[in-house]
């Protein structure tokens, strides 16, 4: 049994680079709980009624933006709004929350890229975000497309390609485990670099290494109920797989962790 405040998973690839299988932890206080090793037992989540900012500590009755209490949520550089929308960025002006963070952050390179999580999605991350980025939004193919200076650049690609390809993750799809089928993301590669080329975008052409990502599942559920611990504070069952940054219980019930950052919980194993 261990208690502390819900963050989202940790993972390691155990893996080669292009065939990625990843190794969860969850971080309960001092404690490292290695969750791959759980899969196929019993475990309990308990919900202890508190929530803490995972910025400043602080408690909070409600967490903002995925653990942060209000006053973080709008002034944390961990929370600016180009963290969800790149194509806002303004770090290349100068402007930020914290520019010693967008210099670390924003100001680096970023990859734009295609990936396969239940549908086919367009996305941008730091290049030291790769394979996290995947692994928690639960692709199972990705592929980069190009690479540009900085977050913004990325931003104004992404929202060029978000007129040909989806921008979101069809999360119950890919819990579902949905299969890739006919899908070839090397030809939709080409498809996309020929949809921005002569459009005034800095950004240079990636090779056409595909990614593959094989997660930690049993078996894929077929209805999917999803869990909140607002609304149910105790969540009990046999771990069946682990996929993005979901819980996934035998019977088809799910469990969004990260979405829970802030909340103290007991882990019961």
């Amino acid at each position: 049994m261990e208690t502390g405040i819900l963050r989202k998973m940790e993972t390691e690839n155990s893996n080669g680079e292009f065939e990625i299988k990843p190794l969860y932890t969850l971080s309960l206080g001092d404690k490292k709980i290695p969750m791959n090793e759980l899969i196929g037992f019993k475990i309990k989540l308990e919900y202890q009624h508190q929530i803490y900012c995972i910025k400043c500590g602080r408690k909070t009755n409600k967490s903002f933006g995925q653990g942060f209490c209000y006053p973080c949520f709008m002034n944390a550089p961990e929370a600016e709004e180009c963290v969800i929308r790149p194509e806002l960025c303004r770090a290349h002006e100068g402007i930020a929350r914290d520019m010693e963070y967008a210099k670390e952050q924003c100001l680096i390179k970023h990859y734009v890229y295609l990936a396969w999580s239940g549908g086919l999605k367009v996305g941008v991350t730091r290049h030291h975000q790769i394979p996290t980025r995947w692994i928690d939004q639960g692709a199972t193919e990705a592929i980069k497309i190009c690479h540009t200076q900085n977050r913004f650049e990325a931003g104004q690609i992404e929202v060029e390609l978000k007129k040909i390809f989806a921008d979101k993750t069809p999360w119950q799809q890919m819990l579902k485990g949905l299969a890739i089928g006919n899908t070839n993301l090397q030809n939709e590669k080409i498809k996309a670099l020929n949809f921005i080329q002569g459009k005034n975008l800095p950004f240079t052409p990636e090779t056409d290494n595909l990614y593959t990502i094989q997660f930690p599942i049993t078996q894929y559920p077929v209805k999917i109920k999803s869990y909140n611990l607002d609304k149910e504070p105790v969540i009990e069952g046999v771990l069946s797989g682990i996929k993005g940054q979901y819980l996934i219980f035998e019977g088809g019930t799910v469990f969004n962790v990260r979405n829970h950052s802030g909340y103290l919980i007991t882990l019961h194993s």
